[in-house]
């Protein structure tokens, strides 16, 4: 028991001290911490003394409010933001003695531009492509043109057992709106803890499948002038082993955009331009001078340098090397929008053997590669399968 002083004299507190409540206090949290308008975003009230159990009524700052109790997920409750702006979020609480106290803060839903280390960033979740960039700057000067990723393409080598049919487990996935995870995870901004190579990015996971698909879509930028498109993979499967195909379709502008040429590393150790529209598969070569890159698209003077990297689960399945299509730039040439009656589409259809040296160029990157069907009774929490390719610059 502890004791206080009166008069000098130790004096022990009375029963009825010992047992009043703490006074009523305390705040909440929100994740994700950098929030994306359209995201999902999750409050938890953190509350000390009063009487439980306690009761929440949440003014969200938009005109929309809500209410949860303690008894409940502790209290946690989400909210979307559709328009970007700062908003005040008002927590009440009142506990089981109908004593009260309330506390605010301010949420930053970020829409578009995004300017964060130098970059400006005009983003949107667009209907069919995920997440979409346009008119990307980096220190003032115009970088990307326009990035999507515009689907994937699910293959099986052979035809699944029944009950399932064969047009059941072909697929090409869009990435929908609709198909954005409601879950915290959906759609958020994101920032490095390292500080040797920082960077933030924009990440979106879609669920367009019933049957156990999943992907995370991620634009990553950092403050050297790199930059990344990621995609995370991970699911049930079909009854078969299979391939994944995504499909992105990135138009960069590095220097003069109308004067571009695109080279690929060869095996005999040096860069060769590359005069017409075609596929260039990935050889294997890689220039250990320029982050062990495999393509480069440039005007000569300014370059990006493309390195393919992926980290498979699958890795005892046979090894697929991803293509890249080269294609002069018509913005109309965006591939499906909705999932196709015949779902062996290629983009390879862009590339009509037009000259594509000193033009306006676009790249559709296409890495394949092969994953496990896990079975019914297997756990689907395994690592899945990332695939990234990273554009460094060069006197950008």
């Amino acid at each position: 028991m502890s004791f206080y002083l009166h008069e000098g004299v130790a004096v022990a507190p009375t029963a009825s001290a010992l047992l009043s409540p703490l006074v009523l206090s305390g705040n909440f949290s929100w994740n994700p911490p950098y929030l994306l308008a359209g995201g999902n975003i999750s409050f938890t009230p953190s509350v000390l003394g009063g009487t439980l159990p306690y009761n929440y009524t949440w003014d969200f700052g938009d005109g929309k409010t809500g209410a949860t109790n303690s008894t409940l997920n502790n209290g946690t409750i989400s909210h979307v933001y559709m328009i970007p702006g700062n908003y005040a979020v008002s927590l009440t609480v009142r506990d089981a003695a109908s004593t009260t106290f309330s506390v605010s803060n301010t949420i930053d839903a970020r829409g578009t531009p995004l300017r964060i280390d130098g970059w400006m960033i005009n983003w949107n979740i667009s209907e069919y492509h995920g997440i979409e960039i346009y008119n990307v700057t980096y220190n003032g000067k115009m970088t990307i043109q326009d990035g999507i990723l515009t689907g994937i393409l699910v293959r099986y080598k052979d035809i699944p057992p029944p009950p399932y049919l064969l047009n059941f487990c072909l697929f090409y996935d869009t990435l929908d709106f609709d198909d954005l995870n409601t879950t915290i995870g959906g759609l958020s901004l994101q920032y490095s803890i390292s500080s040797a190579d920082p960077y933030f990015q924009i990440r979106a996971n879609y669920n367009p499948a019933d049957i156990g698909y999943n992907y995370t879509q991620i634009w990553r930028f950092y403050q050297s002038g790199r930059f990344d498109a990621e995609l995370a993979v991970s699911h049930l499967g079909c009854g078969r082993d299979h391939i994944y195909e995504p499909h992105w379709r990135i138009a960069l502008s590095v220097g003069n955009p109308s004067n571009d040429v695109m080279s690929q590393y060869t095996t005999g150790g040096r860069w060769q331009n590359l005069v017409w529209e075609g596929n260039y598969t990935d050889n294997g070569a890689r220039d250990p001078a320029h982050n062990d890159a495999q393509w480069r698209i440039g005007d000569g003077a300014s370059w990006y340098y493309m390195t393919p990297t992926a980290s498979i689960w699958a890795s005892d399945l046979p090894y697929i090397p991803p293509k890249i299509y080269l294609v002069k730039n018509y913005p109309t040439e965006t591939g499906n929008t909705t999932n196709p009656s015949n779902p062996k589409i290629d983009p390879i259809i862009y590339a009509n053997n037009e000259l594509a040296y000193r033009q306006q160029l676009a790249i559709w990157f296409l890495p394949d590669y092969w994953d496990h069907w896990l079975g019914l009774s297997r756990t689907f929490s395994y690592p899945g399968t990332e695939v990234t390719l990273s554009f460094y610059p060069s006197n950008i």
